[in-house]
């Protein structure tokens, strides 16, 4: 785990550089003086017949990954309500129309697999909405309450799971069992699709490579030490569809199930105006449409599309579409190809050259 973990974050960091490498070989652009998004750096270099697909891959892209942040902070929201007041509420659409009130317990959202519009995702908008009208960089102190909020959260389940009746169990050197994580792992490194819009706003002092250095050093090391004491706090369980919140959850520690809900809500009410900022950039920059409408697709599309994708399998769905498809595609694969035709330009112009 700890092997793959350093070898994505790598490959990321590389993916991010040839991205970086690719804008600032676009004319004027040296040190990032121009507002150059994905989409310029895709209709720049690709041809038209590969341009559009590669432009609906990115946008894809984008709007599942807004929609996981969505789905799963309404998801603990809903249940939340279900642990507070004994139910959920929501507007059921399918099969039938009308006010739900949801209260099951074995289900990936209180209401079932019925089709829901739940009241969490007007709670999220309220919150979400404002912020999404600004740019970047007036969301940094969001993203230091986040990183912040991360540590806290991560000291305190490195701190209650060596309590855990079943520590320290065996841990295996490796497990065959990859089919649940690979999608997610790939998803969680898949920063490199959001590299443009930050480097457009970037101080220019700001070093690329030690912003990356520290970053996902950061993100590895935390990610390894919660993985492997929360491995050995309970007993193989990564062949099965549980996962460290579920095992927390049903824990019995009244701050172990708050943790479980302060993660998703922290790190998605954090993110989730961000990806809406990024999208709307996205949308301006290609002039589909002007601010306000931009501002208003981006925000609504992922709200309207989740929806139909709140219960049952429906986030699992998504993320594994995102992230053995999409996120793979946008961050892994189209940085070489950007980079690669960057160079075949370069070589061009020098043999024009006199």
């Amino acid at each position: 785990m700890v092997v793959v973990l350093v070898l994505v974050s790598i490959v990321s960091a590389a993916c991010g550089r040839l991205l970086l490498a690719a804008m600032r070989g676009m004319p004027k652009n040296e040190s990032f003086q121009l507002r150059v998004e994905f989409p310029d750096l895709l209709q720049f270099y690709l041809p038209r017949a590969w341009y559009i697909p590669s432009m609906l891959v990115y946008l894809g892209f984008m709007v599942l990954t807004l929609m996981t942040y969505v789905i799963q902070t309404a998801q603990v929201l809903d249940y939340a309500f279900v642990h507070s007041t004994g139910y959920a509420w929501g507007l059921r659409l399918y099969p039938d129309f009308g006010p739900v009130r949801g209260a099951e317990k074995h289900s990936s959202t209180p209401f079932g697999d019925s089709t829901v519009v739940p009241v969490s995702f007007m709670v999220l908008a309220v919150v979400c909405g404002p912020l999404s009208h600004k740019n970047l960089d007036d969301n940094v102190p969001l993203q230091v309450l986040s990183i912040v909020g991360l540590t806290l959260l991560a000291a305190v389940w490195l701190a209650i799971l060596p309590g855990m009746p079943d520590f320290p169990s065996q841990l295996p050197v490796a497990t065959s069992s990859v089919q649940n994580v690979i999608g997610t792992t790939l998803f969680n490194f898949a920063f490199v699709g959001s590299l443009p819009s930050w480097a457009n706003e970037k101080r220019p002092e700001v070093s690329v490579d030690r912003s990356f250095l520290f970053s996902l050093g950061y993100v590895v090391l935390v990610y390894a030490a919660i993985g492997i004491v929360g491995g050995m706090a309970y007993e193989p369980y990564y062949a099965t569809d549980e996962n460290l919140f579920s095992k927390l959850n049903v824990s019995g520690q009244l701050i172990a199930r708050l943790t479980v809900f302060l993660y998703p809500v922290l790190q998605n009410f954090t993110s989730i105006p961000v990806f809406s900022i990024i999208l709307r950039y996205n949308f301006l920059q290609l002039g589909w449409m002007g601010p306000r409408a931009a501002t208003s697709v981006a925000f609504a599309l992922p709200w309207v599309l989740s929806i139909f994708f709140y219960t049952g399998h429906g986030f699992e769905t998504i993320s594994n579409w995102g992230g053995l498809f999409f996120s793979s595609v946008v961050n892994f694969i189209l940085p070489l190809v950007l980079f690669a035709l960057c160079g075949l330009r370069r070589d061009k112009l020098h043999r024009m050259e006199p």
